[in-house]
């Protein structure tokens, strides 16, 4: 009976609880929104808040449906605070907006300008501020500092609260000292030193002289640029299994500077074993593409040799007309013997041709005017020497400032499309240029010049140059197609003024030009040239004679020029080369009579993966007045930029009297050089060259009173230089020593040139 009462008590306490929680639910859930009401809000509308809501009138009200709201409200970062609360249905909203930035300031800065760190930090007026906001601004000011080297910066955010809830956020900064690299170690290296790995990697250690340098500053990208420039540097000398375990950069606890150290493993030496190429197009065995490899067995392993392999391999296939063509190189080691396998393994291909050559971009030049620079028109079998070389005829046009090829599958597998980018630049020119010559003195020159005239490729352009010894002007008409042909005329009006020791020479006239291009490469030009030649003499001490007595003597002449242009650049080669031949008969009516002649040629070859440039030029002219005797202003001066060590007309014949050069109607020139700049900051622009120079000039049909009238005897010079290119032009110094002359030759040992290169 006792147990039966207590359990009926138990009973009667849990239908009791459950009827209070029903209620409560029924209270909790049953309970909806029948309005809402917003308030705190000053800028964001009302319509604006309700929309973020995702709550409307009729919706059942819970706590995880105000909870979401809230989140949502928050989400926006339009608010600090907000309040959501309901009573008898009426949901209320109270907000307190975040303040709007008025301005974004910086104080506390001297290295670096203000105007670069706010647009950097890219924080705008009338934003809506947040902490985050000034937290990342912070972050972002703290990595401009790491870049500059200053790691020990401290930016601290602060807020100036003003009027209509608005502020303005002040980065104050403390810029701290410039931390520089004061170590950099490597571990693991055995066959090269610490100095020697040092000079391959960018990074550099504080040195007190080298100022104006930022490669002593710590940058994490440098760091990863070193890592590449030593796994380079290793595999270009045979160390295949080359690995850069780790690299490092940290900074001293006295945070005094950054110690730097690299971990390496560099394993043996590999020389190449098996070479072979297997070929998976029909009519392409593998043998014929073997010619194309630029190392045989027994070669030190050198990745710089595959990858010019792969490119001769690649051309090779396109010049046979095959212009998408796979070739994989396989390499297999075997650390026992410190031996390789190369396979090189060209996928199969089908012969491709022309379908459609697009030009792209040329918004000014008419396409016509690239058109006729290519090579290979529609139709044509693909080749990519002849598309190699229509680049280069369309970049040595000067209309561009890039040329771009771009390959693309054509309508079938056996056609291609080729699309020609160019990015146009202006070709009209006023140049103003001013310079000195240790040879000429000062000069002054101007230009005008429009070499795409209306988009049509002619070019017109004046010129005119004076300096302490010269003076020339020239006006001129080119017409690089003329008919509607490979033919290039021209027209020309010109002035020049020669001032030398003991005469002065005066020159005026008009010539006409005619040439065309064979072969891509060759080049013919006829001239035709009307002048009237004066020699003054400017001294009465004399003892030669110029053969004209200051008569004004008028020339007719005719020229022809024949050359082949193989060089990658005529005005600063690095390879290639070319040679030339001109002949001037002067006898077409008028009242001087010769024959000139000029052979010139010149080779440049890179060497040691294009650290080095050898280059080798020669010239030789011979001048023949047939019946009549050959007056001074139409012989040959030599000396200056062509054998230096010697004064521009030091070399040759000279008045026994007056010590003034009279000319040689015969001479020869040349040079040897090295040009490179192996030990030399290349982001200076400076490059150092060695050359051995040599030449003479003789032979004069009035030989009385003149010093070495027939002296054949060579003049050597050898000397250094520097060549850089800064942003008022290109300089050059000359040192040379003639260590061959003779006692009349007038010498001058250094040479020095700004505004023009020798």
């Amino acid at each position: 009976m006792t147990i039966t009462k207590q359990f009926l008590q138990k009973i009667s306490l849990f239908f009791l609880f459950l009827l209070i929680y029903v209620f409560i639910s029924i209270q909790a859930f049953g309970e909806q929104v029948s309005d809402i009401s917003v308030s705190g809000n000053q800028r964001v509308s009302e319509g604006t808040i309700r929309s973020y809501l995702s709550l409307d009138i009729g919706d059942d009200i819970s706590s995880d449906v105000l909870d979401g709201a809230i989140d949502r409200l928050f989400d926006t970062n339009l608010f600090n605070d907000v309040n959501i609360s309901s009573e008898n249905g009426l949901v209320k909203i109270i907000v307190a907006e975040n303040p709007i930035i008025n301005r974004v300031m910086v104080e506390g800065n001297d290295v670096l300008d203000s105007d670069i760190l706010i647009a950097q930090l890219g924080i705008q007026p009338r934003r809506v501020y947040t902490k985050k906001v000034a937290i990342d601004g912070m972050q972002k000011l703290l990595e401009i500092y790491e870049l500059s080297g200053r790691f020990g910066a401290s930016i601290e955010p602060n807020i100036i609260e003003l009027e209509n809830n608005r502020v303005d956020l002040i980065f104050e900064i403390n810029e701290g000292p410039l931390i520089k690299i004061t170590s950099i170690q490597f571990n693991g290296n055995k066959r090269f030193s610490d100095r020697k790995l040092k000079q391959v990697i960018a990074s550099r250690e504080k040195r007190w002289w080298a100022f104006l340098s930022s490669t002593d500053k710590y940058d994490e990208n440098r760091l990863k640029f070193d890592t590449r420039l030593l796994n380079q540097f290793y595999k270009t000398r045979g160390y295949a299994d080359i690995n850069i375990k780790r690299a490092r950069g940290g900074l001293l606890p006295d945070r005094s500077g950054f110690a730097i150290s690299f971990t390496l493993e560099e394993g043996p030496i590999y020389k190449f074993n098996k070479i072979n190429v297997v070929s998976n197009i029909e009519g392409v065995p593998g043998e014929t593409l073997l010619p194309n490899i630029t190392f045989k067995t027994g070669d030190r392993y050198d990745v710089r040799r595959i990858e010019e392999s792969l490119s001769d391999i690649t051309n090779k296939l396109g010049d046979l007309g095959y212009a998408f063509v796979n070739v994989v190189p396989n390499i297999k080691t075997n650390s026992n013997n410190a031996t390789l396998d190369m396979e090189f393994n060209v996928d199969s291909a089908r012969k491709n041709y022309i379908e459609r050559i697009e030009i792209i971009d040329n918004s000014r030049t008419a396409d016509f005017v690239i058109r006729r620079e290519m090579q290979l028109v529609e139709g044509d079998a693909y080749n990519q020497v002849k598309l190699q070389n229509s680049l280069r005829n369309i970049r040595n046009l000067g209309f561009f400032s890039d040329v771009s090829l771009e390959k693309k599958p054509g309508s079938s597998d056996e056609q291609s499309i080729i699309e020609i980018g160019v990015q146009e630049q202006s070709t009209g020119s006023l140049a103003v240029g001013f310079g000195y010559s240790s040879i000429d003195k000062s000069s002054f020159s101007i230009g005008i010049n429009e070499k795409n005239f209306l988009g049509t490729g002619r070019s017109v352009g004046f010129s005119a140059s004076v300096s302490g010894k010269k003076s020339n002007f020239n006006l001129s008409l080119t017409e690089p197609f003329f008919l509607n042909r490979n033919l290039s005329a021209s027209a020309n009006i010109f002035t020049s003024k020669l001032e030398g020791k003991s005469v002065t020479i005066d020159q005026q006239g008009i010539g006409f030009g005619l040439g065309f291009r064979a072969a891509n490469d060759v080049y013919h030009k006829l001239t035709y040239n009307l002048a009237e030649n004066k020699t003054n003499q400017t001294t009465n001490n004399s003892a030669s004679s110029t053969g004209e007595n200051s008569e004004k003597l008028v020339s007719s002449a005719i020229g022809y020029r024949l050359g082949i242009e193989k060089r990658d650049n005529r005005f600063d080669p690095s390879d290639g080369y070319f040679a030339e031949i001109s002949e001037t008969y002067s006898g077409v009516g008028g009242d001087v009579n010769f024959l000139r002649s000029v052979l010139r040629g010149a080779y440049y070859k890179p060497v040691s993966f294009d650290r080095f440039v050898l280059g080798a030029r020669a010239e030789t002219g011979y001048i023949d007045g047939f019946d009549e005797s050959v007056t001074q202003s139409n012989r040959f001066l030599l000396g200056g930029n062509k054998v230096r060590g010697f004064d521009g007309s030091g070399i040759g014949p000279r008045d026994n009297t007056s010590d003034g050069a009279v000319g040689g109607n015969q001479y020869y020139a040349g040079s040897f050089e090295i040009i490179s700049n192996v030990g030399l900051n290349p982001d200076l622009g400076m490059r150092w060259t060695l050359f051995a120079d040599y030449g003479s000039a003789w032979g004069t049909d009035f030989p009385t009173g003149v010093l070495g009238a027939e002296d054949d005897s060579m003049r050597k010079s050898i000397g250094f230089g520097i060549l850089w290119d800064t942003a008022i032009g290109p300089l050059s110094f000359y040192w040379a020593d003639p260590v061959s002359n003779q006692t009349y030759d007038k010498l001058r040992e250094f040479q020095f040139t700004i505004g023009t290169r020798l």
